[in-house]
């Protein structure tokens, strides 16, 4: 769109402003996303890439690069980064889902169950009662209804099509114990 082709060329402008040393990692993550959204991704590839450069520290930085190597159909590259993610903050779920999403479209079926099962016993384990997730601002928000439908929902498609309808009825039930003794997580 027009809107999206002028607010792209400002933040070249200011990407221009501040070159080399001097670059705003802010603008790199803006052009990034700006690009990720008009399907350019290895221009948003390279921006989230040099935001990283000055911000290695930044997990929701590397879950971006992540999702959008996932986008650009490169899932083990997108994984490296989901661990990147993981490693500087081990309790972000929507990484962990994210890797089991990559895992999935990688064929990994037994893997993506263990990092949705991961993420499932992760926001038990922070919920007292009532389920957080981190988005992706790193603001902690409260799910309704207990543990993210989301996950559930993904765990149960998977479960049906590794033909376990009896663990696709423990994902109805949210019944996270059901799958202790076929899975590590």
């Amino acid at each position: 769109s027009d809107r999206h082709a002028y607010i792209t060329d400002l933040f070249l402008q200011a990407a221009r402003n501040s070159p080399g040393a001097e670059m705003d990692a802010d603008v790199q993550v803006g052009l990034g996303v700006l690009f990720n959204m008009s399907e350019e991704y290895e221009k948003a590839i390279d921006c989230f890439k040099s935001a990283l450069g000055s911000r290695p520290q930044d997990y929701l930085l590397w879950n971006k690069l992540g999702a959008t190597l996932a986008n650009s159909r490169d899932a083990a590259s997108a994984i490296n980064a989901y661990f990147n993610a993981l490693e500087i903050n081990p309790a972000y779920v929507r990484a962990r889902y994210n890797v089991a999403i990559s895992c999935i479209n990688l064929g990994q079926q037994q893997e993506a169950a263990e990092h949705l099962l991961t993420a499932l016993a992760l926001q038990q384990a922070n919920s007292n009662g009532v389920s957080t997730m981190i988005d992706d601002q790193g603001n902690t928000v409260n799910v309704p209804g207990g543990m993210s439908d989301n996950i559930w929902g993904t765990l149960r498609v998977l479960m049906l099509n590794m033909n376990r309808a009896d663990l696709a009825k423990q994902c109805d039930q949210h019944n996270i114990n059901g799958f202790r003794a076929e899975f590590d997580f």
